[in-house]
């Protein structure tokens, strides 16, 4: 933080454009004028400052609610890109599936779908991307001590702005949710 405060003390050195005679020549009212501007502005940068660190606590509350919601809720949760490679997963979905995240992150959605259910996954999945409002694969995937797990996918597009806010991503992401219907 010293580097920094620093680095700002010399470009804000850099862009005074002050000879000494030119200081010399103040007057004491101007000075007092001046160190009187100098004390709004310090109180002005307080201020923002303050602000600044409340709106820096309530994103970061914001932030840990989000984390919370998406890995605790009741169904599992995969976001996947155009391609099916899987993005972000909740801890539910991987609960379920046995695995750690690294096993699936960047991996293709469907190394956890069962080989008798992978045919129907790649072909209906190109279609399922570009319009999921109303679609829904059952499939079955790999569970939990290689034990077959029956789910629902259901999906919501989400591209553009969307995609920004919640990825600092460009292409359209599918938001895939997963529903355990073994007992049903």
């Amino acid at each position: 933080m010293a580097d920094y405060l620093l680095k700002i003390n010399d470009r804000a050195e850099d862009i005074i454009d002050f000879t000494p005679e030119e200081i010399s020549q103040i007057t004491p009212d101007e000075i007092q004028r001046i160190f009187y501007d100098l004390q709004i502005h310090q109180i002005e940068l307080k201020m923002q400052n303050q602000e600044l660190r409340t709106a820096q606590e309530e994103l970061t509350r914001s932030r840990n609610n989000y984390h919370y919601l998406f890995h605790q809720l009741p169904v599992g949760i995969v976001i996947v890109n155009s391609t099916g490679f899987v993005e972000q997963v909740n801890d539910t979905l991987l609960e379920w599936l046995g695995i750690e995240k690294g096993r699936l992150v960047k991996k293709h959605l469907s190394s956890v779908i069962l080989e008798d259910d992978k045919v129907l996954f790649n072909s209906r999945f190109d279609s399922f991307f570009k319009n999921p409002d109303g679609k829904s694969l059952v499939l079955s995937v790999n569970g939990r001590k290689n034990v077959a797990l029956k789910v629902k996918m259901s999906g919501k597009k989400i591209g553009g702005d969307d995609v920004v806010a919640l990825m600092n991503q460009t292409d359209q992401t599918l938001i895939i949710t997963v529903a355990d219907v073994n007992d049903l």
